[in-house]
Protein backbone atom coordinates (compact mmCIF):
# COMPACT_ATOMS: atom_id res chain seq x y z
CA UNK A 1 0.00 0.00 0.00
CA UNK A 2 3.12 1.96 -0.20
CA UNK A 3 2.95 4.33 -3.55
CA UNK A 4 6.70 5.30 -4.07
CA UNK A 5 9.09 3.57 -2.05
CA UNK A 6 10.37 6.82 -0.51
CA UNK A 7 9.63 8.09 2.90
CA UNK A 8 6.52 6.03 3.91
CA UNK A 9 4.12 6.85 6.24
CA UNK A 10 2.67 3.43 8.14
CA UNK A 11 -0.45 4.25 9.53
CA UNK A 12 -3.97 2.44 11.31
CA UNK A 13 -6.95 3.39 11.46
CA UNK A 14 -9.31 3.49 14.54
CA UNK A 15 -13.00 2.84 13.91
CA UNK A 16 -13.68 0.00 10.98
CA UNK A 17 -17.42 1.37 10.28
CA UNK A 18 -18.69 2.20 6.63
CA UNK A 19 -16.56 5.40 6.67
CA UNK A 20 -13.82 3.86 7.90
CA UNK A 21 -13.45 0.86 5.16
CA UNK A 22 -14.49 3.64 2.90
CA UNK A 23 -11.14 6.22 3.70
CA UNK A 24 -8.87 2.93 3.91
CA UNK A 25 -9.78 1.96 -0.07
CA UNK A 26 -8.72 5.72 -1.04
CA UNK A 27 -6.07 5.76 1.20
CA UNK A 28 -4.39 2.92 -0.69
CA UNK A 29 -3.92 5.78 -4.14
CA UNK A 30 -1.75 8.32 -1.51
CA UNK A 31 1.90 7.74 -2.47
CA UNK A 32 4.45 6.64 0.17
CA UNK A 33 1.26 5.73 3.00
CA UNK A 34 0.99 2.32 4.09
CA UNK A 35 -1.62 0.90 6.14
CA UNK A 36 -0.54 -1.44 8.98
CA UNK A 37 -3.36 -2.10 11.44
CA UNK A 38 -6.75 -1.41 12.30
CA UNK A 39 -8.51 -1.33 15.48
CA UNK A 40 -12.26 -2.26 16.09
CA UNK A 41 -14.38 -3.66 19.20
CA UNK A 42 -16.62 -5.47 16.90
CA UNK A 43 -15.50 -8.46 15.01
CA UNK A 44 -17.47 -8.07 11.98
CA UNK A 45 -15.67 -4.67 11.58
CA UNK A 46 -11.98 -6.36 11.93
CA UNK A 47 -12.85 -9.57 10.09
CA UNK A 48 -13.89 -7.34 6.93
CA UNK A 49 -10.85 -4.82 6.78
CA UNK A 50 -8.36 -7.76 7.35
CA UNK A 51 -10.03 -9.99 4.29
CA UNK A 52 -10.13 -6.39 2.01
CA UNK A 53 -6.79 -4.91 3.64
CA UNK A 54 -4.44 -8.03 4.38
CA UNK A 55 -3.47 -5.93 7.88
CA UNK A 56 -3.59 -7.00 11.36
CA UNK A 57 -7.02 -6.25 13.16
CA UNK A 58 -6.76 -5.42 17.00
CA UNK A 59 -9.95 -5.23 18.95
CA UNK A 60 -8.20 -2.67 21.65
CA UNK A 61 -7.00 0.87 20.37
CA UNK A 62 -4.46 0.09 22.73
CA UNK A 63 -2.91 -2.53 20.44
CA UNK A 64 -2.55 -0.61 18.13
CA UNK A 65 -1.07 2.25 19.61
CA UNK A 66 1.91 0.18 21.04
CA UNK A 67 3.58 -0.52 17.51
CA UNK A 68 6.53 1.97 16.99
CA UNK A 69 5.97 1.50 12.71
CA UNK A 70 2.39 3.60 13.25
CA UNK A 71 3.45 7.06 12.93
CA UNK A 72 -0.36 8.31 12.13
CA UNK A 73 -3.60 7.46 13.45
CA UNK A 74 -6.89 8.21 11.47
CA UNK A 75 -9.79 8.13 14.38
CA UNK A 76 -12.79 7.33 12.46
CA UNK A 77 -15.37 6.70 15.56
CA UNK A 78 -18.49 8.52 16.72
CA UNK A 79 -17.94 11.75 17.98
CA UNK A 80 -18.43 10.97 21.81
CA UNK A 81 -14.91 8.53 21.71
CA UNK A 82 -13.01 11.44 20.23
CA UNK A 83 -11.41 12.41 23.52
CA UNK A 84 -10.33 9.55 24.88
CA UNK A 85 -9.07 7.88 21.06
CA UNK A 86 -7.38 10.92 20.13
CA UNK A 87 -5.14 11.70 23.70
CA UNK A 88 -4.27 8.25 23.77
CA UNK A 89 -2.65 8.72 20.46
CA UNK A 90 -1.41 11.76 21.03
CA UNK A 91 0.11 10.61 24.52
CA UNK A 92 1.71 7.60 22.61
CA UNK A 93 3.74 10.54 19.84
CA UNK A 94 1.16 9.42 17.14
CA UNK A 95 0.28 12.32 14.52
CA UNK A 96 -3.71 12.41 14.41
CA UNK A 97 -6.39 12.78 12.21
CA UNK A 98 -9.89 13.05 13.35
CA UNK A 99 -13.16 12.43 12.27
CA UNK A 100 -15.95 15.47 13.04
CA UNK A 101 -15.99 16.71 14.90
CA UNK A 102 -12.86 17.30 17.27
CA UNK A 103 -15.32 16.54 19.84
CA UNK A 104 -18.59 17.18 21.73
CA UNK A 105 -17.47 19.90 23.84
CA UNK A 106 -14.75 23.08 23.26
CA UNK A 107 -13.11 22.06 27.05
CA UNK A 108 -12.34 18.32 25.49
CA UNK A 109 -11.23 20.00 22.35
CA UNK A 110 -9.07 22.54 23.88
CA UNK A 111 -7.03 19.92 25.56
CA UNK A 112 -6.83 17.91 22.33
CA UNK A 113 -4.94 20.53 21.22
CA UNK A 114 -2.73 21.75 24.37
CA UNK A 115 -1.91 17.68 24.19
CA UNK A 116 -1.01 17.83 20.40
CA UNK A 117 1.53 20.68 20.99
CA UNK A 118 3.02 19.24 24.06
CA UNK A 119 3.65 16.31 22.29
CA UNK A 120 4.61 17.91 19.23
CA UNK A 121 2.39 16.00 17.07
CA UNK A 122 0.61 16.71 14.37
CA UNK A 123 -3.73 17.11 14.49
CA UNK A 124 -6.48 17.68 12.25
CA UNK A 125 -10.05 17.07 11.75
CA UNK A 126 -11.34 15.51 8.74
CA UNK A 127 -12.95 19.13 7.03
CA UNK A 128 -12.95 18.21 3.54
CA UNK A 129 -14.45 20.75 1.93
CA UNK A 130 -11.51 23.12 1.52
CA UNK A 131 -9.97 19.99 -0.75
CA UNK A 132 -12.99 20.21 -3.60
CA UNK A 133 -12.15 21.59 -6.90
CA UNK A 134 -15.25 24.00 -6.62
CA UNK A 135 -15.06 25.21 -3.44
CA UNK A 136 -11.24 26.37 -4.18
CA UNK A 137 -12.65 28.28 -7.36
CA UNK A 138 -15.30 30.14 -5.07
CA UNK A 139 -12.20 30.81 -2.64
CA UNK A 140 -10.55 32.07 -5.56
CA UNK A 141 -13.33 33.94 -6.79
CA UNK A 142 -13.75 35.99 -3.46
CA UNK A 143 -9.83 36.45 -2.90
CA UNK A 144 -9.47 37.85 -6.62
CA UNK A 145 -12.74 40.29 -6.43
CA UNK A 146 -13.76 38.78 -9.82
CA UNK A 147 -17.72 39.46 -8.94
CA UNK A 148 -17.27 42.05 -6.90
CA UNK A 149 -17.90 41.99 -3.11
CA UNK A 150 -19.73 39.00 -1.13
CA UNK A 151 -22.86 40.22 0.21
CA UNK A 152 -24.51 37.52 1.50
CA UNK A 153 -24.89 33.63 1.52
CA UNK A 154 -27.18 30.60 2.36
CA UNK A 155 -26.54 27.16 2.59
CA UNK A 156 -29.85 24.71 2.74
CA UNK A 157 -29.41 20.82 3.35
CA UNK A 158 -32.14 18.30 3.19
CA UNK A 159 -30.70 15.59 4.46
CA UNK A 160 -31.71 11.70 4.12
CA UNK A 161 -32.36 10.15 7.45
CA UNK A 162 -32.92 6.53 6.09
CA UNK A 163 -30.12 5.26 7.37
CA UNK A 164 -30.94 6.44 10.55
CA UNK A 165 -32.93 4.85 12.65
CA UNK A 166 -34.39 6.37 16.12
CA UNK A 167 -31.99 4.63 18.02
CA UNK A 168 -28.78 6.01 16.52
CA UNK A 169 -25.92 7.81 18.15
CA UNK A 170 -26.94 10.88 15.66
CA UNK A 171 -29.65 11.72 17.50
CA UNK A 172 -28.44 11.61 20.63
CA UNK A 173 -27.15 14.78 21.51
CA UNK A 174 -24.86 13.52 24.34
CA UNK A 175 -23.36 11.30 22.37
CA UNK A 176 -23.11 12.95 18.74
CA UNK A 177 -23.30 16.51 19.73
CA UNK A 178 -26.59 17.28 18.15
CA UNK A 179 -27.06 18.37 14.48
CA UNK A 180 -25.05 21.61 14.59
CA UNK A 181 -21.65 20.38 16.11
CA UNK A 182 -21.79 16.82 14.54
CA UNK A 183 -22.25 17.77 10.67
CA UNK A 184 -22.78 21.89 9.99
CA UNK A 185 -19.45 21.62 11.45
CA UNK A 186 -18.02 20.84 8.05
CA UNK A 187 -19.90 24.30 7.11
CA UNK A 188 -18.89 26.68 9.44
CA UNK A 189 -15.45 26.10 8.50
CA UNK A 190 -15.92 26.31 4.52
CA UNK A 191 -17.67 29.62 4.98
CA UNK A 192 -14.96 30.82 7.78
CA UNK A 193 -12.04 30.19 5.03
CA UNK A 194 -14.15 31.83 2.35
CA UNK A 195 -15.56 34.71 4.76
CA UNK A 196 -13.17 35.12 7.21
CA UNK A 197 -14.23 34.07 11.40
CA UNK A 198 -18.03 34.24 12.07
CA UNK A 199 -19.95 34.84 15.01
CA UNK A 200 -23.46 33.67 15.57
CA UNK A 201 -26.32 35.97 15.78
CA UNK A 202 -29.02 34.03 15.73
CA UNK A 203 -30.27 29.97 15.74
CA UNK A 204 -33.49 27.73 16.26
CA UNK A 205 -34.12 23.92 16.01
CA UNK A 206 -37.47 22.15 15.50
CA UNK A 207 -37.98 18.63 17.21
CA UNK A 208 -40.10 16.03 14.75
CA UNK A 209 -43.80 15.73 16.23
CA UNK A 210 -44.34 12.90 18.36
CA UNK A 211 -40.81 13.16 19.54
CA UNK A 212 -37.86 14.24 21.23
CA UNK A 213 -35.69 14.26 18.09
CA UNK A 214 -34.17 17.49 16.83
CA UNK A 215 -34.53 16.78 13.10
CA UNK A 216 -34.04 20.40 12.08
CA UNK A 217 -32.14 23.75 13.04
CA UNK A 218 -31.15 27.24 11.34
CA UNK A 219 -28.36 29.55 12.72
CA UNK A 220 -27.07 32.62 11.01
CA UNK A 221 -23.52 33.96 11.38
CA UNK A 222 -21.80 36.86 10.95
CA UNK A 223 -18.64 37.45 8.60
CA UNK A 224 -17.60 40.55 8.59
CA UNK A 225 -20.61 42.64 6.75
CA UNK A 226 -21.73 38.98 5.36
CA UNK A 227 -24.49 37.54 6.53
CA UNK A 228 -24.86 33.45 6.19
CA UNK A 229 -27.97 31.85 6.76
CA UNK A 230 -27.58 27.86 7.26
CA UNK A 231 -30.30 25.18 7.76
CA UNK A 232 -29.78 21.48 8.09
CA UNK A 233 -33.25 19.31 8.32
CA UNK A 234 -32.45 15.61 8.30
CA UNK A 235 -36.20 14.44 7.06
CA UNK A 236 -35.83 12.90 3.84
CA UNK A 237 -35.67 9.87 1.90
CA UNK A 238 -31.74 8.91 0.74
CA UNK A 239 -33.15 9.27 -3.10
CA UNK A 240 -34.34 12.86 -2.20
CA UNK A 241 -31.34 13.94 0.05
CA UNK A 242 -30.35 17.62 -2.02
CA UNK A 243 -28.37 20.49 -1.12
CA UNK A 244 -27.79 23.77 -2.02
CA UNK A 245 -25.64 26.72 -1.37
CA UNK A 246 -25.48 30.50 -3.19
CA UNK A 247 -23.31 33.36 -2.27
CA UNK A 248 -24.16 36.63 -3.82
CA UNK A 249 -21.52 39.18 -4.80
CA UNK A 250 -22.10 43.20 -6.13
CA UNK A 251 -22.03 41.27 -9.66
CA UNK A 252 -23.70 38.04 -9.53
CA UNK A 253 -24.40 34.64 -7.52
CA UNK A 254 -22.75 31.83 -7.67
CA UNK A 255 -25.09 28.27 -6.51
CA UNK A 256 -23.22 25.35 -5.74
CA UNK A 257 -25.40 22.28 -5.64
CA UNK A 258 -24.53 18.40 -3.37
CA UNK A 259 -23.07 18.59 0.17
CA UNK A 260 -19.72 17.89 -1.29
CA UNK A 261 -19.88 19.73 -4.17
CA UNK A 262 -19.98 18.54 -7.44
CA UNK A 263 -21.73 21.20 -9.97
CA UNK A 264 -21.77 24.84 -9.85
CA UNK A 265 -23.73 27.63 -11.63
CA UNK A 266 -22.41 31.02 -11.89
CA UNK A 267 -24.59 33.90 -13.12
CA UNK A 268 -23.03 37.49 -13.31
CA UNK A 269 -22.17 40.25 -15.15
CA UNK A 270 -18.59 40.42 -16.52
CA UNK A 271 -16.08 42.15 -18.77
CA UNK A 272 -14.05 40.06 -21.28
CA UNK A 273 -10.82 39.22 -19.11
CA UNK A 274 -13.29 38.58 -15.92
CA UNK A 275 -14.94 36.02 -17.84
CA UNK A 276 -11.27 34.44 -19.20
CA UNK A 277 -9.92 33.82 -15.07
CA UNK A 278 -12.90 32.53 -14.04
CA UNK A 279 -12.85 30.20 -17.40
CA UNK A 280 -9.44 29.15 -16.23
CA UNK A 281 -10.63 28.19 -12.47
CA UNK A 282 -13.14 25.96 -13.55
CA UNK A 283 -11.80 24.12 -16.87
CA UNK A 284 -14.96 21.72 -17.23
CA UNK A 285 -17.61 24.37 -17.23
CA UNK A 286 -19.73 25.82 -19.88
CA UNK A 287 -20.43 29.54 -21.07
CA UNK A 288 -23.69 30.72 -22.23
CA UNK A 289 -23.91 34.41 -23.10
CA UNK A 290 -28.15 35.83 -21.57
CA UNK A 291 -27.22 39.08 -22.71
CA UNK A 292 -24.51 41.08 -24.46
CA UNK A 293 -23.83 45.10 -24.10
CA UNK A 294 -21.75 47.51 -26.33
CA UNK A 295 -21.00 51.28 -26.03
CA UNK A 296 -22.89 53.15 -23.60
CA UNK A 297 -24.97 49.95 -22.46
CA UNK A 298 -21.37 48.63 -20.94
CA UNK A 299 -21.94 50.82 -18.14
CA UNK A 300 -24.36 50.18 -14.97
CA UNK A 301 -24.25 50.67 -11.22
CA UNK A 302 -24.50 48.67 -7.74
CA UNK A 303 -24.39 49.58 -4.34
CA UNK A 304 -23.80 53.28 -5.96
CA UNK A 305 -20.75 51.89 -7.63
CA UNK A 306 -20.16 52.60 -11.81
CA UNK A 307 -19.44 49.58 -13.67
CA UNK A 308 -18.05 48.38 -17.09
CA UNK A 309 -19.48 45.11 -18.73
CA UNK A 310 -19.30 43.14 -21.33
CA UNK A 311 -21.95 40.39 -21.17
CA UNK A 312 -24.51 38.62 -18.40
CA UNK A 313 -22.89 35.45 -18.61
CA UNK A 314 -23.87 32.27 -16.97
CA UNK A 315 -21.32 29.25 -16.14
CA UNK A 316 -21.97 25.65 -15.85
CA UNK A 317 -18.89 23.59 -13.75
CA UNK A 318 -18.61 20.65 -12.70
CA UNK A 319 -15.92 18.59 -11.24
CA UNK A 320 -15.39 16.17 -13.85
CA UNK A 321 -16.23 13.38 -11.90
CA UNK A 322 -18.83 10.88 -10.13
CA UNK A 323 -19.82 11.94 -6.47
CA UNK A 324 -18.22 9.14 -4.56
CA UNK A 325 -14.89 9.18 -6.91
CA UNK A 326 -14.75 13.12 -5.64
CA UNK A 327 -15.42 11.76 -2.36
CA UNK A 328 -12.40 10.16 -2.46
CA UNK A 329 -10.35 12.70 -3.86
CA UNK A 330 -11.07 15.04 -1.21
CA UNK A 331 -10.16 12.47 1.73
CA UNK A 332 -6.90 12.14 -0.19
CA UNK A 333 -6.52 15.37 -0.84
CA UNK A 334 -6.47 16.14 3.08
CA UNK A 335 -4.80 13.14 3.83
CA UNK A 336 -2.07 14.28 1.49
CA UNK A 337 -1.88 17.88 3.01
CA UNK A 338 -1.31 16.38 6.73
CA UNK A 339 1.48 14.02 5.43
CA UNK A 340 2.88 16.95 3.52
CA UNK A 341 3.50 18.30 7.26
CA UNK A 342 4.55 15.60 9.00
CA UNK A 343 7.67 15.71 6.26
CA UNK A 344 8.20 19.05 6.49
CA UNK A 345 7.32 21.08 9.56
CA UNK A 346 7.10 24.24 7.30
CA UNK A 347 4.46 22.93 4.95
CA UNK A 348 1.31 25.37 5.32
CA UNK A 349 -1.52 23.03 5.83
CA UNK A 350 -5.27 24.03 4.74
CA UNK A 351 -6.85 21.98 7.63
CA UNK A 352 -5.48 21.67 10.79
CA UNK A 353 -6.73 21.19 14.90
CA UNK A 354 -7.21 24.79 15.03
CA UNK A 355 -9.99 24.82 12.26
CA UNK A 356 -11.80 21.92 13.99
CA UNK A 357 -12.03 23.88 16.99
CA UNK A 358 -13.01 26.68 15.36
CA UNK A 359 -15.63 25.23 13.43
CA UNK A 360 -16.66 23.41 17.02
CA UNK A 361 -16.79 26.44 18.80
CA UNK A 362 -18.98 28.35 15.81
CA UNK A 363 -21.30 24.84 16.59
CA UNK A 364 -21.60 25.01 20.08
CA UNK A 365 -22.51 29.00 20.38
CA UNK A 366 -25.16 27.87 17.49
CA UNK A 367 -26.88 25.12 19.63
CA UNK A 368 -26.86 26.84 22.63
CA UNK A 369 -28.95 29.52 21.29
CA UNK A 370 -31.10 26.80 19.48
CA UNK A 371 -31.61 25.41 22.50
CA UNK A 372 -32.60 28.24 23.96
CA UNK A 373 -34.88 29.67 21.31
CA UNK A 374 -38.64 29.19 21.97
Amino acid sequence: MSGGGGDSIGYGMIGCGAFGLFCLAQYRAVPDLELLAVADPSNRARREAKARFGVDAYAEPAELLSRDDIRLVHVATPPFTHRELVCAALAAGRHVLCEKPLAVNGAHAREMLALSAQRDRLLAVNLIMRYDPLCEAVKRIIEEGLLGAPLHAFFENYAKDEPLPAEHWFWDAERSGGIFIEHSVHFFDLFNWWLGPGTVVAAQQTKRPGSDLVEQVHGTVRHGNVLVNLYHGFHQASRMDRQEMRLVFERGDVSLYEWVPTRLRLDALVDETTLARLQELMPNCAVHTLEQYAGAARACTARHKRLEVDMRAEIAADVGMPKTDLYGHVLRGLMADQLAAIRDPAHVRRVTGQNGLTSLETAIAADRLARASP
